[in-house]
């Protein structure tokens, strides 16, 4: 898959077209655990999987190998992408607008740090207040209430 950079989490999704869909978690494992299993071909109900990571692409590995009654079956994942090169200037970023001003933030934090050291301590506030602003864009509006329970033994 081009453009993925790594799989967050991933669901083996059964009954994807009917109102009785259900999802079930697969565990990601690291590549020594895949490598160690015996036989990769062994078939049942996948719910492990291994991303290769190449410079262009992933590959994804699933464990076991889906037989017949699990064929039918969708793999859905969360996955991080990579930001596309924009190429020539007239061509559009391919970052969420609200990180932009973080994106030159960070950059102009970054060549302080090699062409003006004395700024870098200013450049490196501004970034990360420009970061906490774009990540408290990506969060939930909702509110949050926690309520401790009251609990006395004994009584």
């Amino acid at each position: 898959m081009y453009g993925i950079s790594d799989v967050l989490e991933a669901q083996l999704r059964a009954n994807r077209t009917q109102t009785t869909q259900s999802d079930s978690p697969m565990t990601k494992v690291d590549r020594s655990t895949y490598g160690g299993f015996s036989n990769k071909l062994s078939k049942g109900t996948p719910n492990q999987y291994w991303v290769q990571r190449f410079i262009d692409h992933i590959s994804i590995s699933v464990y076991p190998t889906p037989d017949s009654t699990n064929a039918s079956k969708d793999m859905h994942f969360y996955y991080i992408k990579r930001i596309q090169d924009a190429g020539d200037y007239t061509n559009a970023t391919d970052v969420p607008f609200r990180f932009v001003p973080c994106m030159t933030a960070g950059l102009a934090f970054y060549l302080a740090q090699k062409y003006a050291p004395q700024l870098a301590q200013q450049m490196k506030l501004y970034y990360e207040d420009e970061l906490a602003r774009a990540l408290a864009e990506d969060g939930s509006a909702s509110s949050t209430y926690i309520t401790p329970k009251v609990y006395y033994p004994g009584t």
